[in-house]
């Protein structure tokens, strides 16, 4: 089923323009995402996940906890509480959503112009990963990343490059 995105200006004002997903990223239109951090309840840790091998942006990468587009007509808290449960199997009832920030973010991989504003929110929880359902056609493997861990996926290049999540990302997580 084609997901369907509203359409944003350059300053993120949505325009009334609705798009396929796919489309938005052949034409490099900007539309909006989430992303969600869960981060342990102690501050040192936070969970990856790594994106499938046949995903067509970043596949067998590493990424922020959860993320995904915010389909036309929603807003960005519903959609985070529905790829929680779609990506990971988890209640989004169970956990406090804290909003962190909304970012500009421009990407381009191979004929992929993907173009959002992403919606920023934090999970503090010590989630047990045993208790993850994955979608396997969206995620291969989560795990749990310490700062000098996430440090080091960043300098070898296994992680997508959040540039700016990240600042904001080590500035939470202690040593």
């Amino acid at each position: 089923m084609e997901e369907y995105v509203d359409i944003l200006d350059e300053s993120g004002n949505v325009t009334g323009e609705v798009i396929t997903k796919k489309e938005a990223h052949r034409t490099g239109k900007w539309h909006r995402a989430i992303h969600i951090w869960i981060i342990d309840k102690d501050k040192k840790k936070i969970i990856l996940q790594k994106r499938c091998p046949d995903k067509n942006l970043f596949p067998n990468m590493w990424d922020i906890s959860v993320g995904g587009h915010v389909s036309s007509g929603e807003d960005a808290l519903t959609a985070a509480k529905r790829e929680l449960s779609e990506e990971l199997g988890l209640n989004p009832d169970d956990y406090i959503f804290e909003f962190v920030d909304v970012i500009k973010e421009k990407f381009v991989d191979g004929d992929i112009i993907s173009n959002e504003f992403v919606t920023i929110y934090k999970i503090i929880n010590d989630v047990n990963i045993n208790n993850i359902t994955l979608q396997k056609e969206e995620v291969s493997e989560v795990k749990w990343f310490t700062k000098s861990d996430f440090d080091n996926l960043k300098d070898e290049l296994k992680v997508i490059p959040h540039i700016q999540e990240f600042e904001l990302i080590s500035n939470i997580l202690g040593d």
